[in-house]
């Protein structure tokens, strides 16, 4: 265990350090609480005949929670170094997959992307936890490249080509959404390794061109992107669903219609229980409102980036800062396109957007996000135990 810097330590760092735990975890909850209460009001819309739909809508997310929290509490005592030693089988378990995706009768594709699979009449989204997986193997390899090699090459030439491979794989099943994500996840990489930003912006850059050559190839996206750059001209159409989303944000003024008032969920705001769900909660709730969910977001993230600049080593770092990042653009892009900022891409709202696999891909990573707290944590008792009885020795 290496010698932690006196300068860290004030007492004024410790009370942050000791309390950013039980933080995290609080934001955790008061996201998802909102998300149950947004998820019972936009369900209503179904009440009209079909209470087994609106039952069978809250049964299965409190089962996702439960299923999520259970795990959170799990990884919370599993050593993230753990993970990280056997990152290259869970790459390998992640891409397999996503190669399941392409599997006739296996693979389910939804909105032209080939990303999820469909096993027993449960679906979900291998991408989700794909990008555990390649956060662990990234931190894997600047471990690695302490020791020179990693099966026989350089490290950051196996992180490129790995990366690479997940990036060509999603945009082959027209998820280029997670794809970026992806790119993302190197650029944080190469930027923590210390390349200096000469090579990390030419790198982003030219991953942006090709992924955004890419989709204008898919004649799906290039709709979206269309939609996106000429709103105006088919609003029956391509940008039916940002328009209503527009309509429902409008209309909810300062305060809201009220919860439960909300009109656009009543059909006319398609996926209002997914990714659409943040414009019902401005419609009912207002701006207000809408601004404090931004706020827990921006909470959310400096507390676990407090958490992960504070790990015990560089791997801790790069895990911690690659899933604070992931739950932050999600939100980020999420916000972005329900708001007309961004084209559409299908980006759910962390913690509070109905479904699983998000849902447990962000419970997840809270979970080890708060083992790094743990291992921070137990290695500042180690010192200052060390300390306390250096001070007996020298008394």
């Amino acid at each position: 265990m290496h010698r932690l810097e006196s300068d860290l330590f004030n007492q004024k760092t410790k009370k942050i350090s000791q309390f950013s735990g039980f933080l995290l975890f609080g934001l955790t909850l008061t996201l998802l609480t909102v998300g149950i209460v947004a998820l019972f009001s936009v369900s209503g819309k179904f009440i009209l005949g079909k209470e087994n739909l609106v039952s069978s809508l809250m049964f299965r997310q409190f089962l996702w929670i439960s299923m999520g929290l259970i795990l959170c509490f799990v990884f919370s005592f599993i050593d993230y170094h753990r993970l990280i030693d056997n990152s290259f089988l869970l790459l390998s378990f992640g891409f397999f997959l996503l190669l399941l995706c392409f599997v006739p009768g296996i693979g389910h594709r939804v909105h032209g992307s080939s990303r999820w699979i469909s096993l027993g009449g449960l679906n979900f989204e291998p991408s989700e936890f794909s990008k555990i997986f390649l956060s662990l193997f990234l931190a894997h390899m600047i471990a690695k490249k302490k020791q020179g090699v990693f099966l026989f090459a350089s490290p950051n030439l196996v992180a490129f080509v790995v990366v690479s491979l997940f990036i060509c794989l999603l945009m082959i099943s027209g998820d280029l959404g997670s794809a970026f994500l992806y790119l993302l996840l190197y650029v944080l990489y190469l930027y923590l390794d210390g390349y200096p930003l000469k090579f990390i912006l030419p790198t982003l850059g030219s991953g942006i061109l090709v992924v955004l050559a890419v989709g204008l190839i898919m004649p799906e996206r290039r709709s979206r992107l269309m939609a996106f750059l000429n709103m105006d001209q088919d609003i029956q159409g391509k940008s039916y669903q940002l328009w209503q989303s527009l309509i429902a944000l409008g209309s909810g003024g300062m305060t809201g219609l009220g919860l439960g008032n909300s009109r656009q969920k009543m059909f006319y705001l398609p996926e209002s229980t997914t990714d659409f769900i943040f414009p019902i909660i401005g419609e009912e709730l207002g701006l207000i409102a809408t601004l404090l969910i931004v706020g827990l977001y921006l909470a959310f993230v400096l507390t676990a980036g407090w958490i992960s600049l504070f790990a015990p080593d560089k791997e801790g770092l790069m895990v911690g800062t690659a899933l604070t990042s992931l739950i932050g653009m999600q939100a980020l892009f999420n916000l972005g396109v329900v708001t007309g900022l961004l084209p559409n891409k299908g980006f759910p709202l962390p913690f509070i957007s109905y479904g699983g696999s998000n849902l447990l891909f962000c419970l997840i990573s809270v979970g080890i996000l708060l083992n790094i707290h743990r291992q921070r944590s137990f290695e500042f008792r180690i010192y200052i135990e060390q300390k306390g009885a250096q001070r007996s020795i020298n008394l």
